[in-house]
Protein backbone atom coordinates (compact mmCIF):
# COMPACT_ATOMS: atom_id res chain seq x y z
CA UNK A 1 0.00 0.00 0.00
CA UNK A 2 1.19 3.48 -1.08
CA UNK A 3 1.65 5.60 2.09
CA UNK A 4 1.00 9.62 2.47
CA UNK A 5 4.55 10.42 1.98
CA UNK A 6 5.10 8.59 -1.40
CA UNK A 7 1.74 9.96 -2.45
CA UNK A 8 3.17 13.75 -1.21
CA UNK A 9 6.23 13.47 -3.04
CA UNK A 10 4.28 12.49 -6.30
CA UNK A 11 2.36 15.24 -6.02
CA UNK A 12 5.31 17.58 -5.49
CA UNK A 13 7.30 16.10 -8.87
CA UNK A 14 3.90 16.92 -10.58
CA UNK A 15 3.79 20.36 -9.39
CA UNK A 16 7.54 21.18 -10.38
CA UNK A 17 7.14 19.63 -13.40
CA UNK A 18 3.96 21.79 -14.42
CA UNK A 19 5.66 24.77 -12.30
CA UNK A 20 9.21 25.08 -13.01
CA UNK A 21 9.72 28.34 -12.22
CA UNK A 22 9.21 30.39 -9.34
CA UNK A 23 4.79 32.04 -9.47
CA UNK A 24 1.27 30.75 -10.20
CA UNK A 25 0.71 28.77 -12.83
CA UNK A 26 -2.45 28.74 -14.51
CA UNK A 27 -3.41 25.06 -15.80
CA UNK A 28 -5.15 23.93 -19.27
CA UNK A 29 -8.10 23.94 -16.74
CA UNK A 30 -9.75 27.29 -15.42
CA UNK A 31 -10.60 25.57 -11.90
CA UNK A 32 -6.42 24.43 -11.49
CA UNK A 33 -4.09 26.17 -10.38
CA UNK A 34 -0.40 25.50 -9.77
CA UNK A 35 1.98 27.23 -6.82
CA UNK A 36 5.63 27.59 -6.55
CA UNK A 37 7.50 30.10 -4.16
CA UNK A 38 10.91 30.53 -3.02
CA UNK A 39 11.12 33.33 -1.17
CA UNK A 40 10.52 33.41 2.46
CA UNK A 41 8.33 36.81 3.61
CA UNK A 42 6.76 38.15 6.76
CA UNK A 43 2.96 38.71 7.06
CA UNK A 44 1.62 40.64 3.64
CA UNK A 45 -1.82 41.87 3.13
CA UNK A 46 -3.49 39.77 -0.02
CA UNK A 47 -6.98 38.24 -1.31
CA UNK A 48 -7.72 34.88 -1.91
CA UNK A 49 -10.37 33.96 -3.70
CA UNK A 50 -12.76 30.76 -2.96
CA UNK A 51 -10.51 27.78 -3.48
CA UNK A 52 -9.05 24.71 -2.21
CA UNK A 53 -5.29 24.98 -1.68
CA UNK A 54 -3.47 21.77 -1.03
CA UNK A 55 0.26 21.80 0.02
CA UNK A 56 2.69 19.37 -1.21
CA UNK A 57 5.82 20.91 0.52
CA UNK A 58 6.64 23.87 2.61
CA UNK A 59 4.41 25.73 4.97
CA UNK A 60 2.35 29.12 4.99
CA UNK A 61 0.35 30.37 7.77
CA UNK A 62 -2.58 32.54 6.89
CA UNK A 63 -4.03 34.78 9.57
CA UNK A 64 -7.69 36.17 9.79
CA UNK A 65 -9.25 38.12 12.53
CA UNK A 66 -6.53 36.81 14.60
CA UNK A 67 -6.48 33.22 14.39
CA UNK A 68 -3.79 31.72 12.11
CA UNK A 69 -4.40 29.18 9.70
CA UNK A 70 -1.34 26.44 9.00
CA UNK A 71 -1.02 24.72 5.34
CA UNK A 72 1.65 23.07 5.24
CA UNK A 73 2.86 19.50 3.60
CA UNK A 74 -0.21 17.23 4.30
CA UNK A 75 -2.36 20.01 5.02
CA UNK A 76 -5.00 22.15 2.99
CA UNK A 77 -6.86 25.29 3.06
CA UNK A 78 -10.21 25.86 2.22
CA UNK A 79 -11.92 29.50 1.48
CA UNK A 80 -15.08 29.49 0.11
CA UNK A 81 -15.80 33.17 -0.24
CA UNK A 82 -13.30 35.73 -1.31
CA UNK A 83 -11.22 36.31 1.76
CA UNK A 84 -9.02 39.63 2.80
CA UNK A 85 -6.35 37.76 4.88
CA UNK A 86 -2.66 37.83 5.75
CA UNK A 87 0.13 35.56 4.65
CA UNK A 88 3.21 34.76 5.75
CA UNK A 89 5.86 32.17 4.12
CA UNK A 90 8.21 30.54 6.54
CA UNK A 91 11.15 27.68 5.87
CA UNK A 92 11.43 27.58 2.13
CA UNK A 93 14.39 28.12 -0.62
CA UNK A 94 15.31 27.92 -4.11
CA UNK A 95 15.99 23.66 -2.97
CA UNK A 96 12.72 23.89 -1.06
CA UNK A 97 10.54 25.88 -2.50
CA UNK A 98 6.69 25.93 -1.24
CA UNK A 99 4.61 23.87 -4.02
CA UNK A 100 0.96 23.92 -3.61
CA UNK A 101 -1.81 22.86 -6.11
CA UNK A 102 -5.01 25.45 -6.05
CA UNK A 103 -8.70 24.40 -6.75
CA UNK A 104 -11.01 27.36 -7.58
CA UNK A 105 -13.85 26.62 -5.93
CA UNK A 106 -17.71 27.39 -7.39
CA UNK A 107 -20.56 27.68 -4.54
CA UNK A 108 -23.23 26.90 -7.28
CA UNK A 109 -21.97 23.58 -8.00
CA UNK A 110 -20.56 22.67 -4.82
CA UNK A 111 -24.48 23.36 -3.92
CA UNK A 112 -25.59 21.02 -6.68
CA UNK A 113 -22.93 18.16 -5.83
CA UNK A 114 -24.67 18.09 -1.77
CA UNK A 115 -28.15 17.71 -3.56
CA UNK A 116 -27.26 14.80 -5.39
CA UNK A 117 -24.92 13.45 -2.17
CA UNK A 118 -28.46 14.16 0.11
CA UNK A 119 -30.65 12.46 -2.81
CA UNK A 120 -28.52 9.29 -2.82
CA UNK A 121 -28.70 9.11 1.00
CA UNK A 122 -25.10 8.90 2.47
CA UNK A 123 -25.24 10.00 5.63
CA UNK A 124 -23.04 13.17 6.57
CA UNK A 125 -19.77 12.97 8.80
CA UNK A 126 -20.46 15.18 12.13
CA UNK A 127 -18.83 18.48 11.48
CA UNK A 128 -16.58 19.64 13.81
CA UNK A 129 -17.75 22.62 14.37
CA UNK A 130 -20.68 24.50 14.08
CA UNK A 131 -19.95 28.08 12.73
CA UNK A 132 -20.54 29.44 9.30
CA UNK A 133 -17.32 30.31 8.89
CA UNK A 134 -16.00 30.52 5.34
CA UNK A 135 -12.48 29.42 6.04
CA UNK A 136 -10.94 26.13 7.41
CA UNK A 137 -7.86 24.14 7.49
CA UNK A 138 -7.18 20.17 7.93
CA UNK A 139 -5.02 17.38 7.08
CA UNK A 140 -5.80 15.77 3.22
CA UNK A 141 -7.03 12.32 3.11
CA UNK A 142 -5.69 9.66 0.77
CA UNK A 143 -8.74 9.88 -1.35
CA UNK A 144 -8.71 13.54 -1.87
CA UNK A 145 -4.74 13.37 -2.27
CA UNK A 146 -5.52 10.29 -4.83
CA UNK A 147 -7.88 12.22 -6.56
CA UNK A 148 -5.51 15.46 -6.86
CA UNK A 149 -2.30 13.43 -8.06
CA UNK A 150 -4.94 12.05 -11.16
CA UNK A 151 -5.78 15.54 -11.78
CA UNK A 152 -2.17 16.63 -12.26
CA UNK A 153 -1.32 13.71 -14.35
CA UNK A 154 -3.83 14.67 -16.65
CA UNK A 155 -1.82 17.34 -17.39
CA UNK A 156 0.52 15.44 -19.80
CA UNK A 157 -1.91 14.99 -22.13
CA UNK A 158 -4.72 17.46 -23.57
CA UNK A 159 -6.96 14.71 -24.24
CA UNK A 160 -7.01 13.71 -20.89
CA UNK A 161 -7.57 16.90 -19.63
CA UNK A 162 -10.34 17.44 -21.73
CA UNK A 163 -12.46 14.15 -21.11
CA UNK A 164 -11.57 13.17 -17.44
CA UNK A 165 -10.71 16.95 -15.78
CA UNK A 166 -14.26 18.05 -15.08
CA UNK A 167 -15.32 14.69 -13.34
CA UNK A 168 -12.01 14.36 -11.23
CA UNK A 169 -13.12 17.78 -9.92
CA UNK A 170 -16.56 16.89 -9.36
CA UNK A 171 -14.64 13.70 -7.40
CA UNK A 172 -12.55 16.88 -5.64
CA UNK A 173 -15.56 18.68 -4.79
CA UNK A 174 -17.29 15.30 -3.08
CA UNK A 175 -14.18 14.53 -1.25
CA UNK A 176 -14.26 17.82 0.15
CA UNK A 177 -17.92 17.55 1.43
CA UNK A 178 -17.22 14.46 2.80
CA UNK A 179 -14.62 15.57 5.10
CA UNK A 180 -15.46 15.99 9.12
CA UNK A 181 -14.51 19.33 8.54
CA UNK A 182 -16.34 20.16 5.50
CA UNK A 183 -19.47 19.70 7.75
CA UNK A 184 -19.35 23.82 7.97
CA UNK A 185 -19.32 23.91 4.32
CA UNK A 186 -22.90 22.01 4.65
CA UNK A 187 -24.47 24.46 6.86
CA UNK A 188 -22.56 27.15 4.71
CA UNK A 189 -24.48 25.71 1.48
CA UNK A 190 -27.57 24.31 3.91
CA UNK A 191 -28.39 27.60 4.51
CA UNK A 192 -29.35 29.25 1.32
CA UNK A 193 -30.99 32.15 2.53
CA UNK A 194 -28.23 34.02 4.77
CA UNK A 195 -25.50 32.60 2.86
CA UNK A 196 -26.83 33.77 -0.52
CA UNK A 197 -27.46 37.49 0.79
CA UNK A 198 -23.31 37.59 2.31
CA UNK A 199 -22.23 36.04 -1.02
CA UNK A 200 -24.67 38.34 -2.92
CA UNK A 201 -23.12 41.73 -1.13
CA UNK A 202 -19.65 40.47 -0.97
CA UNK A 203 -20.10 39.64 -4.96
CA UNK A 204 -21.88 43.71 -4.87
CA UNK A 205 -18.79 44.71 -3.49
CA UNK A 206 -16.23 43.36 -5.45
CA UNK A 207 -18.10 44.40 -8.95
CA UNK A 208 -18.06 47.85 -7.47
CA UNK A 209 -15.22 49.29 -5.82
CA UNK A 210 -15.28 52.23 -7.21
CA UNK A 211 -18.76 53.06 -5.53
CA UNK A 212 -19.39 54.26 -1.72
CA UNK A 213 -21.58 51.44 -0.63
CA UNK A 214 -22.83 51.42 2.80
CA UNK A 215 -24.03 48.85 5.02
CA UNK A 216 -27.48 49.58 4.93
CA UNK A 217 -27.22 49.69 0.97
CA UNK A 218 -26.07 46.46 1.37
CA UNK A 219 -28.72 45.25 3.95
CA UNK A 220 -31.22 46.19 1.45
CA UNK A 221 -29.59 44.87 -1.70
CA UNK A 222 -30.29 41.45 0.14
CA UNK A 223 -33.44 42.45 2.58
CA UNK A 224 -31.61 42.06 5.85
CA UNK A 225 -31.74 44.26 8.84
CA UNK A 226 -28.80 46.37 8.87
CA UNK A 227 -27.75 44.86 12.09
CA UNK A 228 -28.39 41.23 11.54
CA UNK A 229 -26.79 41.84 8.06
CA UNK A 230 -23.44 43.04 10.16
CA UNK A 231 -23.62 40.04 12.12
CA UNK A 232 -23.73 37.65 9.98
CA UNK A 233 -20.97 38.72 7.35
CA UNK A 234 -18.81 39.06 10.12
CA UNK A 235 -19.35 35.72 11.07
CA UNK A 236 -19.07 34.34 7.88
CA UNK A 237 -16.16 36.59 6.69
CA UNK A 238 -14.69 37.39 9.74
CA UNK A 239 -14.13 41.05 9.28
CA UNK A 240 -16.91 43.52 9.08
CA UNK A 241 -18.09 44.85 6.00
CA UNK A 242 -16.64 48.25 6.33
CA UNK A 243 -12.96 46.70 7.26
CA UNK A 244 -13.55 44.18 4.38
CA UNK A 245 -14.24 46.78 1.84
CA UNK A 246 -11.36 48.80 2.81
CA UNK A 247 -9.15 45.46 2.30
CA UNK A 248 -10.49 44.47 -1.09
CA UNK A 249 -10.09 47.98 -2.39
CA UNK A 250 -6.91 48.28 -0.97
CA UNK A 251 -5.37 44.82 -2.47
CA UNK A 252 -7.05 45.69 -5.65
CA UNK A 253 -5.51 49.34 -5.99
CA UNK A 254 -1.76 47.44 -5.25
CA UNK A 255 -2.65 44.80 -8.52
CA UNK A 256 -3.37 47.83 -10.59
CA UNK A 257 -0.34 49.66 -9.66
CA UNK A 258 1.66 45.89 -10.25
CA UNK A 259 0.10 46.47 -13.42
CA UNK A 260 1.59 49.50 -14.10
CA UNK A 261 -1.31 52.30 -13.46
CA UNK A 262 -0.30 55.32 -12.01
CA UNK A 263 -0.96 56.21 -8.03
CA UNK A 264 -3.95 58.62 -8.67
CA UNK A 265 -5.72 56.29 -11.86
CA UNK A 266 -5.03 52.90 -8.93
CA UNK A 267 -6.79 55.02 -6.14
CA UNK A 268 -9.82 56.46 -8.35
CA UNK A 269 -10.38 53.25 -9.50
CA UNK A 270 -11.14 51.89 -6.25
CA UNK A 271 -13.02 54.65 -4.85
CA UNK A 272 -10.63 56.82 -3.30
CA UNK A 273 -11.61 60.32 -4.34
CA UNK A 274 -8.46 61.61 -2.01
CA UNK A 275 -5.30 60.84 -2.48
CA UNK A 276 -3.82 62.02 0.82
CA UNK A 277 -6.43 59.50 2.28
CA UNK A 278 -5.77 56.75 -0.29
CA UNK A 279 -1.78 56.88 0.22
CA UNK A 280 -2.72 57.24 4.36
CA UNK A 281 -4.59 53.67 3.68
CA UNK A 282 -2.36 52.40 1.67
CA UNK A 283 1.13 52.61 3.52
CA UNK A 284 -0.87 51.55 7.25
CA UNK A 285 -2.06 48.56 5.04
CA UNK A 286 1.29 47.75 3.21
CA UNK A 287 4.16 49.42 5.29
CA UNK A 288 5.33 51.47 1.93
CA UNK A 289 3.74 54.17 0.11
CA UNK A 290 2.12 53.33 -3.30
CA UNK A 291 4.66 55.40 -5.59
CA UNK A 292 7.17 52.52 -3.72
CA UNK A 293 5.50 49.82 -4.74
Amino acid sequence: MVNQDTRLAELAQLISKHAPDNGLYQTALHQLLLFRELEMHGREAVVYEPALIIAAQGRKYVYLDGTRYEYSTGNFLALFMPMAVECEMIGVSESEPMLAVGVRLDRHRLAKLLLKMDGAGQSSAKPQISSTSGIFTSPVKDNLLDATIRLLRTLDDPVETTVLGESILDEIYYRILSDEQGGALKVLLRQQGQIQQISKAVEHLNENLDKNVSVDDLAGLVGMSSSGFHKKFKEVMHVSPLQYTKLIRLNKAKAYIMEGKNVSEAGYLVGYNSPAQFSREYKRQFGVSPSAT
